[in-house]
């Protein structure tokens, strides 16, 4: 590759200085002796500065060559290839197809893939490359949407350079950064852009580092189900039904900023009538052509359902391919838990025997590991295998990304196994380590993403403190989030990037808030909400997110209708911008009906919240957060206007829901619990409360310890309504061992120790129960 930049300054400065030495010779010559001298002297110091200097720019130009003749696609002479030359698609994300019957063995790479059929969509990508600086194509896997892409690129930018980071190495979009300089006109290729994303790759930073050249368009292609894990920076990540928080907010707000174009799986009549035309020159288009009324021509053309059933048949033990199916199967497990780099094969080797095992193991009698390896790498009727060799080593693989797809969308809930998780954290470098913790939290497996987390925090991803939070948060540790976001914020060196700072802090609004400081908090949201409008705009994802974020500590500190008001206008931009159905604007009418609830508009408050639950419940699915705690902040509402059977009702959808999402024994689940037997009881339903209490309690003290602020809340609860229930003297006594408990586990001044101290006397005393912090 040509180099740009940096390296020819250097040699020009070396042959300068050369000259330079040169001429200083005649020096002595033409001046007198000291000033001569002088004049010498001063020019040979300079000069060995400036040798230095440029020995330093060769020096640094000859690594960037190196790098990007690493890191990027360069064609045989070292240079990258300008679009119209590209001839293996295959090689830069194009499925390939089964050769046609008359194709010469030493065919070309262009016989790999069929000509192309132009798409409906194929008009809006090239109006968007001529002027966008960030065009996405998003679909499901085999929608075609790296040909069209493409083909696309080809049509409008044909001379322009065609820069491909490596997807295995996040940092080469960097390396791509350095080699635009000088080029007139530049296409960056970024095909799977969720493999760039994160720590250490493509953030928003050089996003704009990349779109900031003249002249460079950047394409990428995301499949759909990656895309609506980045939806939402606290929702994302659909789990057979079970939504949970995934995904850098700096990978979200790298795809806001692209020029979104959705290409369908199934291909409209139009697109057909055009295929077959094309079907009368390729077989392999005819054949597509044939079966598009179920499948979408290039999902056809790649065999993917044909793949998946070969997958799915291998694990017949006649067919002696069980263990070969057992590698496919963890491939595939392994994507789903968050591992989007090739998987190195002495990895895979390990992460099948679970799966081999779990099947019936030596009695399968399977194949041994060679021949297994040897069946998923190789192509199936011509196409894709199911596992993809990344390299002429054969050392990593990919999985077809068809199949992780299909499971994901396949009926039943296939979680991932433990063993899986365990042993992908303790493979993962640092920044794939927090990529994992996020995966694990949309699983709702928070043991494995605290695990995760931790490891990328101790070695040095800063960020890592934003999922180390949240994961605190979610088991009710307010205070330690809050207290890992400061620390990090703190020690934070000068040269941190500056998307990283902004969701540290973004992130310490809320969890500074959260543990009793809203003043701090409407502090920072403020601040973050003028920064964000001045990078962003005020319609970006980001901007609306700390508007919410704005509403909510406004309203915290005092300040209900000017909450609300806030709370309104960040609606309307996000329906008017984001459309109904985004996770954002349904976050933008939860803080509506939040502040309505709060300025005594009961009735009004009613009506937004069972709308909203309704709708999250129809597009997220019954288990989101968003559907749970709509349902939730119903049940208050509803009580407050005396439907108290209703909102005990509620309050037992909320119960189920939280067990289905976080497990039975998380914090978030044992809250819930406890407030539901707690209006129970409240309603004079006592016998019914304690009859919720009993194996609360046990369960409580199993899993959170007998000390936990829950366990002994529950206790409270269970001598409350035992008095309540007319049975004083039995309740004074379990006050009286509580009491001790919670002096030396909560201290003496907290809430729940001074009310039990309260009820020794008095112990069926007006009715008050502990909530726990579970907002």
């Amino acid at each position: 590759m040509r180099s740009r930049g940096t390296q020819p300054g250097g040699w020009w400065l070396l042959v300068a200085v050369a000259v330079g030495v040169s001429t200083l010779s005649w020096v002595p010559r033409l001046l007198p002796g000291v000033v001569g001298g002088a004049v010498v002297a001063v020019g040979v110091a300079l000069g060995a500065v400036l040798t230095q200097r440029g020995q330093h720019l060769v020096e640094a130009g000859a690594r960037q060559t190196a790098d990007a003749r690493r890191q990027l696609l360069v064609d045989d002479r070292g240079r990258m290839p300008r679009v119209k030359e590209v001839e293996d698609l295959v090689g830069i994300g194009v499925h390939p197809a089964a050769p046609t019957a008359d194709a010469a063995p030493s065919a070309s790479a262009m016989t790999r893939v069929p000509p192309f059929v132009r798409r409906d969509r194929s008009a809006d990508i090239e109006q968007a490359l001529r002027t966008r600086r960030f065009v996405l194509v998003v679909g499901e896997s085999t929608a075609g949407k790296s040909r069209a892409a493409f083909e696309a690129a080809k049509a409008v930018l044909p001379d322009a350079v065609f820069v491909v980071p490596d997807p295995t190495e996040p940092a080469s979009v960097r390396t791509a950064v350095a080699a635009l300089r000088g080029a007139r006109r530049s296409v960056v290729w970024l095909d799977d852009i969720e493999r760039y994303l994160g720590t250490g790759g493509l953030t928003p930073r050089v996003l704009r580092e990349l779109t900031g050249h003249d002249g460079t368009v950047v394409v990428a292609t995301i499949r759909a189900q990656e895309r609506a894990r980045f939806a939402d920076a606290t929702n994302a990540g659909v789990r057979a039904g079970v939504n949970g928080a995934e995904g850098h907010r700096s990978g979200r707000d790298v795809l806001a900023a692209a020029d979104e174009i959705r290409l369908e799986r199934r291909w409209r009549e139009e697109e057909v009538v055009r295929a077959r035309e094309y079907g009368r020159r390729d077989e392999r288009i005819a054949q597509a052509v044939d079966s598009a009324a179920r499948y979408g021509i290039a999902e056809y053309l790649a065999a993917g359902p044909q793949l998946f059933a070969a997958w799915q048949d291998a694990w017949a033990p006649e067919g002696g391919h069980v263990r070969g199916a057992a590698l496919v199967t963890a491939a595939v497990e392994a994507r789903r838990a968050g591992w989007h780099r090739p998987l190195p094969v002495t990895l895979l080797r390990d992460l099948h025997e679970e799966h081999l095992a779990a099947r019936g193991g030596p009695a399968l009698r399977p194949e041994n590991w060679e021949t297994a390896l040897d069946w998923a790498t190789t192509p199936f009727y011509a196409t894709s295998s199911l596992l993809l060799p990344h390299d002429a080593s054969g050392e990593h693989v990919q999985v077809f990304d068809y199949l992780p797809d299909a499971v994901d969308t396949a009926p039943g809930f296939t979680p991932v196994l433990d063993g899986t998780w365990d042993r992908l954290v303790a493979a993962a470098d640092p920044e794939l380590c927090e990529d994992l913790g996020w995966a694990a939290l949309s699983w709702a497996e928070p043991a494995v993403a605290l695990d995760a987390f931790r490891r990328a925090w101790e070695l040095g991803v800063r960020s890592a403190a934003v999922g180390l939070a949240r994961v605190h948060g979610e088991a009710l540790r307010i205070e330690e989030a809050s207290r890992l976001v400061r620390a990090a914020l703190d020690s934070a060196p000068a040269d941190t990037d500056p998307d990283v700072l902004f969701a540290l802090r973004s992130s310490l609004a809320w969890w500074s808030g959260g543990s009793g400081n809203p003043r701090e908090a409407l502090d920072l949201a403020t601040a973050l909400h003028e920064e964000a409008v001045r990078r962003y705009g005020e319609d970006h994802p980001e901007t609306l997110e700390i508007a919410l974020s704005l509403a909510r500590w406004t309203g915290h500190s005092g300040r209900p209708e000017e909450a609300l008001a806030v709370a309104r206008r960040a609606e309307e931009r996000s329906l008017r911008t984001l459309g109904a159905a985004h996770p954002t604007t349904l976050s933008c009418r939860f803080e509506v009906a939040a502040w309505t609830m709060r300025t005594r508009r009961p009735s009004d408050a009613a009506r937004l919240w069972r709308e909203l639950a309704d709708d999250a419940d129809r597009l997220l699915g019954p288990y989101d957060s968003v559907t749970r705690d709509a349902r939730w902040n119903l049940a208050h509402v509803l009580r407050q206007t005396g439907d108290t059977e209703a909102a005990r009702d509620l309050l037992a959808q909320v119960v189920t829901a939280r067990s289905v999402f976080y497990g039975e024994d998380h914090p978030k689940t044992f809250a819930v619990r406890l407030q539901h037997a707690g209006e129970t009881g409240a309603d004079g339903r006592e016998t019914e409360a304690l009859a919720l209490l009993v194996p609360l309690v046990e369960d409580a003290a199993r899993a959170l310890g007998p000390h936990d602020a829950l366990t002994l809340a529950a206790r409270h609860q269970q001598a409350l309504w035992t008095a309540r229930s007319g049975h004083g003297a039995e309740a004074v006594v379990a006050f009286r061992s509580l009491l001790a408990d919670c002096e030396t586990s909560l201290g003496r001044d907290h809430e729940l120790t001074l009310d039990t101290r309260a009820r020794l006397d008095r112990p069926d005393a007006e009715i008050w129960f502990y909530d726990a912090p579970s907002w």
